[in-house]
């Protein structure tokens, strides 16, 4: 089974995340937080650091670990591993357009309730606000979720 590594991180600026209006991406499409995969030989904080960077042109502080939620897919046989962060503090001038999509500060709370979130968002959000630290979900060889696993 191959395994991807990932990373997502909820930025705050007060009560305030910033948002990705996520444009592209193999199904991941819709409103999210940024992040990107792992590189080899990439520790995991490391590389939340720097896809922040990449994608939003901001350096985070205060870095959290909140859990990871994984993708299981049965066709291709596939792990995706999604490594959770919060950051609660950044410098630099946001840029609010990339090749992902469009970035924007919402309030967390209108988030949560906004339309339009990514595929499992509502699984991450679950993580994000500590219900849980692991979540797996377990697609079938159609993309059909089969299972969830919730671990607190």
């Amino acid at each position: 089974m191959k395994t991807i590594m990932m990373n997502m991180v909820r930025i705050f600026n007060g009560s305030k995340v910033l948002v990705l209006d996520k444009k592209k991406k193999y199904g991941w499409e819709g409103l999210t937080f940024p992040g990107g995969k792992v590189e080899p030989f990439e520790s995991f904080n490391n590389s939340a650091i720097r896809e922040i960077k990449e994608e939003t042109n901001l350096d985070i502080k205060d870095l959290e670990f909140n859990g990871f939620i994984q993708w299981y897919c049965k066709n291709p046989d596939e792990r995706y591993v999604g490594l959770l962060y919060t950051a609660h503090g950044f410098d630099g001038k946001l840029i609010s357009e990339n090749i992902e999509g469009n970035l924007f500060f919402e309030d967390y709370e209108e988030f949560k309730a906004m339309e339009g979130h990514s595929d499992s968002m509502e699984y991450i959000l679950k993580i994000y606000d500590g219900m849980y630290k692991e979540i797996s979900l377990i697609y079938d060889e159609k993309n059909v979720l089969i299972e969830r696993e919730f671990i607190k």
